[in-house]
C-alpha cells in the first residue's frame, strides 16, 4: 500500500501497483485501464466499435519462471463488444473470484479471451477481477493470479484486494488529472511561443525554450520578438510565478497585451506601466517578471525596462562584457508603479542575452555573478548564434535542467 499515490505519472503509477503485488501476493498481475483514461485528444478511436469497450493493458508483472511474458506483456489492446462476458462484468463493477480455473471454467472462457496463450496462463490458476472506480467514474480493472502450486485466492483476498484498488483507482484518477493539466499546459504554450526565429533587418534572432524537468506540466515563461515600424525590434522575455496550466494561461494574456500595446509604439516605461493596468484586471493576483528591450538598428540605440526581472548580459564586439543596470521596478502585478528605463548605444555586433532565473538559479550562488559568468562565456567565439545559445545551454545544465528556462538572444548587427 506505500507505493501507491507516489507518482502522477500514470503509466508508471500502473506499474508499481502491479509490482506491489507481484511475487508476494501473486504470480502475475495485470492493470487494465479504460480507452478514454489513457487515450490523449490526438488519438484516433478505433472505428467500427460502437457500443464496445475498448481497454488497454498499461502494466503487467509476473513471476520470472512464468512462461507467459507474450501474454501478459503490457501494451496490449483489448475491444469488448456489446453483450459480452467482459463487457457484462465492467459494466456490472462487482468483482470476480475465481478460486480454480479448471477445464469446466476454462470452456466457459469469454470469446474474446479465448486463445491457447490464455489458456497455458489461467489453466490451473486461482484469478481476482476487481474494479478500479474513483468519483463515481470507472478507470478499468486489476487481474490477478496464483500458479497452480500456490494456495487458492479466497474472500478474504477479495476484499483486501477490493481496499487496494479503492485507493489505487483515487490515485490513477489525480495521476490522469495531472496528466490532462500538463498536455493542456504543453499545447497552450508551445502555441504561444514563436516556432521560427523571425528574420529581420539589422539583428539575427537565437532561441531556447525548456519547460521544467522535475514536473510534467510546464509553467509561465515567455518570451517574443516582435517588429516595430521604421526597422526597429522589441524583444520581450517573462516570467510567470508558478507552474501548470493556470501560470501558461496568465502566460498567454501578458504575451497578448505585449503584442498589442506594442502595436501602439509605447516607449518601454510606458508599455510595462499599461501591462501592469492590464493585469489589474486579470482577476487574480498571479506576479510576473517581464523585461522589455527596443532595438533601432539605424542608430544602435536600445531602450530597456524591466519589472523586477532579470539584468540582461550585453557582450560587445571586442568580447568586452557587462551586465546592464537596467532600473528594476516592481513585479508585473503589483500595481501603482512605474518603470524607468536604460538607453545605450550598442556597436554593430554586439551580443544581447535575455534569460529567465532557471538558466543561471543554483543553490549557493548569486544570481548576478552567475550572470556575470555568463557574459564571459559568451565572449568564446562560435561559427553562427544557434551554436552560441546551443553550447551555453549545454554548459549550464549539461545534465539537464531544473526548473524552466527560456533563453533569447539577440546579435545586434545594425543597418549602415
Amino acid at each position: 500500500m506505500r507505493g501507491i499515490g507516489t507518482t502522477l505519472d500514470l503509466k508508471r503509477q500502473a506499474g508499481q501497483l502491479a509490482g506491489l503485488a507481484v511475487p508476494g501476493f501473486a504470480d502475475f498481475a495485470s492493470v487494465h485501464l479504460c480507452d478514454q483514461v489513457v487515450a490523449s485528444e490526438d488519438d484516433l478511436a478505433p472505428q467500427g466499435l460502437e457500443g464496445a469497450v475498448v481497454m488497454h493493458r498499461v502494466a503487467a508483472v509476473h513471476h520470472e519462471d512464468l512462461d507467459c511474458r507474450e501474454e501478459l506483456r503490457p501494451g496490449k489492446t483489448f475491444v469488448y463488444t456489446t453483450g459480452t462476458a467482459m463487457a457484462r462484468f465492467l459494466a456490472e463493477s462487482e468483482p470476480v473470484l475465481i478460486p480454480h480455473v479448471g477445464d469446466e471454467v476454462l470452456q466457459q472462457l469469454p470469446a474474446e479471451l479465448d486463445s491457447p496463450a490464455a489458456r497455458l496462463v489461467l489453466k490451473g490458476s486461482s484469478v481476482l477481477l476487481v474494479h478500479l472506480v474513483a468519483h463515481g467514474g470507472a478507470l478499468g480493472f486489476l487481474v490477478f493470479g496464483r500458479k497452480p502450486d500456490r494456495p487458492a485466492f479466497v474472500a478474504a483476498d477479495l476484499t483486501a484486494c477490493e481496499e487496494v484498488a479503492a485507493r489505487a483507482a483515487v490515485a490513477l484518477h489525480n495521476a490522469r488529472i495531472h496528466s490532462d493539466e500538463a498536455t493542456a499546459s504543453a499545447v497552450l504554450q508551445r502555441s504561444l511561443l514563436p516556432t521560427q526565429p523571425p528574420r529581420l533587418p539589422g539583428v539575427e534572432i537565437a532561441y531556447r525554450y525548456h519547460p521544467s524537468s522535475r514536473t510534467t506540466q510546464v509553467g509561465g515563461d515567455w518570451f517574443d520578438v516582435i517588429p516595430l515600424p521604421g526597422h526597429r525590434v522589441g524583444l520581450a522575455i517573462g516570467d510567470v510565478a508558478g507552474h501548470g496550466l493556470h501560470a501558461a494561461v496568465v502566460m498567454g494574456q501578458l504575451r497578448t497585451a505585449v503584442r498589442t500595446l506594442a502595436t501602439l509604439d509605447l516607449p518601454p516605461g510606458r508599455l510595462l506601466a499599461q501591462l501592469d493596468a492590464f493585469a489589474q484586471h486579470l482577476g487574480h493576483t498571479q506576479l510576473a517578471t517581464f523585461l522589455f528591450c527596443v532595438y533601432d538598428p539605424t542608430t544602435g540605440r536600445s531602450t530597456l525596462a524591466s519589472a523586477g526581472h532579470l539584468p540582461p548580459v550585453l557582450v560587445g564586439p571586442d568580447g568586452s562584457n557587462e551586465l546592464l543596470k537596467v532600473p528594476v521596478g516592481a513585479p508585473i502585478g503589483v500595481g501603482s508603479v512605474t518603470f524607468d528605463t536604460l538607453e545605450l548605444l550598442t556597436d554593430p555586433g554586439s551580443l544581447l542575452l535575455l534569460c529567465t532565473d532557471g538558466l543561471v538559479e543554483t543553490r549557493g550562488q548569486d544570481i548576478e555573478e552567475a550572470l556575470r559568468a555568463l557574459g564571459r562565456r559568451l565572449t568564446a567565439q562560435h561559427s553562427s548564434l544557434e551554436d552560441t545559445c546551443e553550447a551555453l545551454m549545454r554548459h549550464q545544465h549539461p545534465d539537464g535542467h531544473h526548473d524552466d528556462i527560456t533563453v533569447l538572444m539577440a546579435r545586434l548587427n545594425g543597418i549602415p
